[in-house]
C-alpha cells in the first residue's frame, strides 16, 4: 500500500483520515490519496508514504529512511519525527 498525500492541491480522489485507517487495517495492495499529513511518519503501516505538491515535486518516506535523494544533509533514522521536520521545512523537495 502506498499513501499519496496531496499537499497543496486536490483531485477529488482523496480519502478522509478514517477511510485511510480502514484501508490500512485491511492491508490491501492499493494506492490511497489523502490530504492528511498524519500518515507521514515511520509508524504508519503503509509500504511507502509520499507527499506531492502541485508542481509534481515530492518527498518519499522510504527514501528519507534510506537517506536517498537530496532531501537533507542529515542522516534520517526511525526515531526522527519526520512530520515535524517536514512542517519545519527541513526537507528539500525532489
Amino acid at each position: 500500500m502506498i499513501i499519496y498525500i496531496h499537499y497543496d492541491f486536490t483531485n477529488s480522489k482523496e480519502s478522509s483520515y478514517k477511510e485511510v485507517l480502514k484501508q490500512i487495517d485491511l492491508n490491501k495492495k492499493i494506492i490511497i490519496y489523502t490530504h492528511c499529513l498524519s500518515f507521514f511518519c515511520f509508524d504508519c503501516k503503509a509500504h511507502d508514504v509520499v507527499i506531492i505538491d502541485k508542481e509534481g515535486k515530492y518527498i518519499r518516506r522510504n527514501e528519507l529512511l534510506e537517506n536517498k535523494g537530496n532531501y537533507t544533509t542529515k542522516q534520517i533514522r526511525k526515531q526522527h519525527n519526520i512530520l515535524k521536520m517536514f512542517l519545519a521545512n527541513s526537507f528539500n523537495w525532489q
